[in-house]
């Protein structure tokens, strides 16, 4: 949905940061499981409510995940047709698509924050051993779910803006689908860096500067 440009290269630090500390998290979980797992058969002890925690990090995983997955260009999209379209109607597909994302994620925004508004009023706690008040997920929760949403309408505004100011071919290019010359590159650039070989592009711009 974006490539590199000014407002996703100045957002995807947080994004990537955030990314980061839901990875960590994931291994905080499997050492959680698996300590919850033996404990219960070799000692026969009750478990530490590793099915709720892992629940609470999964949703605030997938919270914070959305806006990385937006700036790496990894939400699914289907373009079988988008390679035909004439210029006009390529650019209004990707607003469009773009639209579409951003009222979807202010959408679910909205949601998160009705929910968290509930829980709070009347004090919910988690019907488990662990009692958690469910503000405290939620909140997590609901921060992902905007910042998800701030960064789809930066982006929006972002390529609204180039369109207005003609900028057609950067909109196309910042806001457009990958093309499949793209995503061969991106392949043997994946290849290149698996095979600690500098890669072709590397090395086409290193003889550019000569």
């Amino acid at each position: 949905m974006a490539r590199p440009n000014l407002i996703a290269n100045a957002c995807l630090p947080i994004a990537k940061a955030a990314a980061y500390v839901a990875g960590y998290a994931l291994i905080v979980l499997s050492l959680l499981i698996t300590y919850d797992v033996i404990v219960r058969k070799v000692f026969n002890a009750p478990s530490l409510g590793t099915d709720e925690i892992g629940g609470y990090i999964v949703a605030v995983m997938a919270a914070f995940g959305f806006t990385y997955a937006l700036l790496k260009d990894a939400h699914t999209r289907i373009d079988i047709f988008y390679q035909w379209l004439p210029r006009r109607l390529r650019l209004l597909a990707n607003l469009l698509a773009m639209s579409g994302m951003a009222a979807y994620a202010c959408f679910m925004a909205w949601r998160a924050w009705g929910t968290l508004a509930e829980s709070i009023e009347y004090g919910s706690t988690a019907n488990t051993p662990l009692h958690t008040p469910q503000w405290i997920p939620q909140s997590i929760w609901l921060l992902g779910l905007v910042l998800f949403a701030a960064v789809a309408v930066l982006l929006l505004l972002h390529a609204v803006w180039l369109m207005v100011r003609g900028h057609s071919h950067q909109a196309l290019q910042f806001y457009g689908p990958k093309t499949l010359e793209e995503e061969i590159q991106e392949e043997r650039l994946s290849v290149d860096d698996l095979d600690g070989r500098p890669s072709t592009l590397t090395a086409a711009k290193g003889g550019s500067h000569d």
